[in-house]
């Protein structure tokens, strides 16, 4: 093939390329697409996606291509070039996925978005996420095992479930209003709540509202809760 043909073949791909672009960006909108949130570019966005699946397409292209011509050079030290050349080419398109169209590497935007825009991207951010810290976008392993031990420490501190005499009730009950009444209000599950409590079960019921996700609810938290919940109902 000469390198009139080669050109041809090149333009082809790239106008194909810049097609392919444009369906994608105009069908993203007529699909009803929406951000996760305001802060995120609505046009860039879709971009982005499509430029991440062209340098997938990209990079394949260029590793059977480099296979082919490879396979056509077999020497005595195939064994040697064949997988460097191989795993050289995967890097590459690992390394090109990870580039944004700004041009910087490793680029902050997560893999979960939230509402406000923020990215979550470690476990340890999840964690704190789904606890309701307001700052989990700085949470480390390290400091979720402080704020643990913290906790545990302070919930060693307070008074067990039957000791009222030490309890702030007015601090108690804006805990509870807080924290209790994200799903739906206290007052609509009232008569589930006084039959729970009568069977002794306040704890219980306090401990199910701490494991739902983004609760916010802590172990000292739940030292508190639960006397207040007794004398309420």
């Amino acid at each position: 093939m000469d390198n009139k043909s080669n050109g041809k073949l090149i333009a082809l791909a790239i106008g194909g390329a810049v097609l392919m672009g444009a369906l994608f960006f105009g069908v993203s909108f007529l699909t009803g697409y929406k951000v996760p949130a305001e802060n995120i570019s609505a046009f860039l966005t879709p971009i982005r996606s499509f430029s991440g699946w062209f340098l997938l397409i990209f990079c394949a292209s260029l590793i059977i291509m480099t296979l082919g011509k490879m396979s056509s050079r077999i020497s005595d030290r195939w064994f040697l070039s064949f997988p460097l050349g191989a795993l050289g080419i995967v890097a590459l398109m690992f390394v090109i996925l990870w580039i944004r169209p700004s041009g910087i590497l490793l680029p902050t935007t997560g893999r979960t978005t939230t509402l406000e825009g923020q990215s979550i991207r470690s476990v340890p951010q999840l964690t704190a996420f789904l606890e309701g810290d307001t700052d989990f976008v700085n949470a480390t392993k390290e400091s979720l095992e402080k704020d643990a031990a913290d906790e545990a420490s302070a919930a060693a501190a307070a008074p067990a479930s039957g000791e009222t005499a030490s309890i702030d009730f007015d601090a108690a009950k804006k805990l509870v209003d807080n924290k209790c009444n994200k799903c739906h209000t206290l007052d609509s599950v009232g008569d589930k709540l006084k039959k729970y409590i009568k069977q002794g079960e306040t704890e219980k019921i306090v401990l199910t509202m701490k494991i739902v996700p983004n609760s916010g609810i802590t172990d000292a938290d739940v030292k508190q809760m639960v006397p207040w919940f007794n004398e309420k109902y």
